[in-house]
């Protein structure tokens, strides 16, 4: 009996190469699948202060922190407005002085011959010089030395800043008296002198903004503790720093002061006497018509406070809106803005 081939080498190579080009066929057209507990890739990003520098706003650890500089650049732009910088090639207040710009000594204008009877002195842009409280003030020291300033509490290493814009006449040493010392010239006409300091911020011809440091306070000089020595001075002639400065509130009293030939007469108080609101009056002693009236205590002002509107101001110095709006040159419509001061007689 003969034996059936069932198996032919040539058909089972045939065969076998069409299942796998079937099987390759089947599995590229059919879906792929995706498991579900495969955990999607996330990508982080996060973003620091290091990076960020020339972009707006504050970063901190990856949080932005918006902030609207609008309205500090809109006060810093109106300030500017009110207060705007003089020329820093001119002189400040050179027609008071007749040109003159000395470099040495505070009393420098021996010279000058022609010194106004009176000027009103723009104070609205005045800043406290130092934070300290007053330890001696305007006046005699003994029967033969006299005082021509205060004297204001300061640590050695405290900062010193300029009361108005102005401009740094002199930068000096004197080791008999103020030591370190600085006199500014201001627009307004006034010189502030700044003595007994430390170190100086500033040089000669340096114009500063008011507020701005111009030196350390210190020991320097004639001293027997660390302090600001300040003056205020008109053409040379020390005026009673009291007359100007609210030194408990460490503002001006009012935004203008009138120099006359009384603001320069000696106080018979002495400087160990501190300053209270009834010391003004050993300072008027003139009885002629050009006499200080700011001083004197004839004309009366108002420190502006929160809520306060002009009826009510008004009303409660017996004077009328309209009288009050002419002493100040202003109208029924000005907005009141609080620590300003108002004429009310």
């Amino acid at each position: 009996m003969q034996r059936t081939k069932f198996f032919d080498p040539k058909i089972c190579m045939t065969a076998s190469l069409l299942f796998v080009a079937l099987t390759a066929f089947s599995q590229a057209g059919a879906p792929k699948k995706t498991t579900t507990t495969s955990r999607p890739d996330v990508s982080y990003k996060q973003e620091h202060s290091s990076s960020l520098k020339k972009q707006s706003g504050l970063f901190a650890d990856g949080l932005k922190l918006k902030m609207d500089l609008s309205i500090l650049e809109e006060t810093k732009a109106r300030e500017e407005d009110e207060f705007p910088m003089f020329d820093p090639e001119t002189i400040p207040a050179e027609d008071v002085y007749g040109g003159l710009w000395p470099t040495s000594h505070v009393a420098a204008y021996g010279t000058l011959t022609e010194v106004p009877d009176s000027f009103l002195v723009n104070l609205a842009n005045f800043s406290i010089p130092c934070k300290g409280y007053m330890t001696s003030n305007f006046g005699r020291r003994g029967s033969r030395r006299y005082h021509y300033g205060v004297d204001l509490k300061a640590q050695i290493g405290d900062t010193i800043y300029a009361a108005f814009d102005g401009k740094v006449r002199v930068k000096d040493f004197e080791r008999r008296g103020y030591g370190n010392y600085i006199v500014l010239r201001h627009p307004n006409g006034l010189e502030t002198v700044y003595g007994h300091l430390s170190a100086f911020l500033v040089k000669e011809n340096d114009v500063v903004r008011s507020g701005k440091p111009i030196g350390l306070a210190g020991n320097t000089g004639r001293s027997f503790g660390s302090h600001l020595h300040f003056e205020f001075r008109f053409c040379g002639k020390p005026i009673n720093p009291n007359f100007i400065v609210d030194f408990d509130n460490k503002v001006c009293h009012r935004d203008e002061y009138l120099v006359t030939d009384s603001s320069y007469k000696k106080t018979t108080a002495s400087s160990k006497v501190l300053y209270n609101k009834a010391a003004a009056s050993t300072y008027v002693e003139s009885n002629k018509e050009a006499a200080n009236k700011y001083v004197s205590g004839t004309v009366k002002y108002h420190r502006i406070k929160k809520g306060d509107t002009l009826s009510a101001i008004a009303m409660k110095y017996g004077v009328s809106v309209k009288n009050l709006c002419s002493l100040n040159r202003i109208s029924s419509r000005t907005i009141l803005r609080e620590g300003k001061s108002l004429r009310v007689s």
